[in-house]
């Protein structure tokens, strides 16, 4: 069957079949009048986008049943737990120690914590250091350089490749933090760092040299 652009996009993004996108849409318009207005067989990807935008929320009872409808329960409520986290919306919020996910002179940067929130939520497993060795390893996540405010360096956790699901291999850091909101560059960048981007900042990403 041929679906919108739209369903295969967040198909894409959530990684099921398409099926269980238009599935998931149809079940949520019955109650929901935000999706009850789109049209499923002709939704695109701007106007996917702008349903994001305008109600985040739906999007993500969408995707949490077109997980359901794939079988896969867990990242279905992975999907939950991330969206939580990147909204604040946790009722027991994770917090940042020292020494967990990142380095302990980046321990207070504002993009850094909601980083390392988002992760954990995601089931991804920080790096502990005592500031100068590893104790258990992990992601790290850090500030990109003062020109590139908004942007953050994550260094994956050595066992990413072995994992599966919605937030496994290397590339499931940029699925979660997509999902989050975030903005990704889709390929590694230097000595295999992913780069993303927080949502205030996907606007104008790099406002030194706009």
């Amino acid at each position: 069957m041929n679906y919108s652009r739209g369903v295969h996009l967040l198909a894409e993004q959530i990684g099921v079949d398409p099926s269980h996108v238009a599935r998931a849409f149809h079940t949520a318009s019955q109650i929901h009048k935000a999706i009850h207005e789109q049209s499923l067989h002709t939704l695109t990807s701007e106007q996917l986008r702008r349903l994001i935008d305008r109600d985040q929320f739906v999007i993500v009872i969408v995707a949490n049943l077109a997980m359901r409808f794939a079988n896969r329960v867990e990242d279905a409520l992975l999907l939950m737990d991330i969206y939580r986290a990147s909204t604040g919306t946790q009722l027991h919020p994770i917090p940042v120690r020292a020494g967990i996910g990142t380095l302990s002179e980046y321990r207070d940067h504002t993009h850094v914590q909601q980083a390392i929130r988002i992760l954990r939520a995601g089931g991804l497993p920080p790096i502990h250091t005592d500031g100068t060795r590893a104790l258990r390893d992990g992601f790290q996540a850090m500030p990109a350089c003062d020109d590139l405010p908004g942007w953050i360096f994550i260094n994956p956790d050595p066992d990413a490749e072995h994992r599966g699901g919605f937030a496994g291999g290397r590339l499931g850091y940029l699925a979660v933090m997509r999902w989050a909101g975030w903005g990704v560059i889709t390929e590694p960048v230097a000595q295999g760092l992913l780069a993303v981007v927080h949502p205030d900042y996907r606007a104008h990403p790099f406002p030194a040299t706009s």
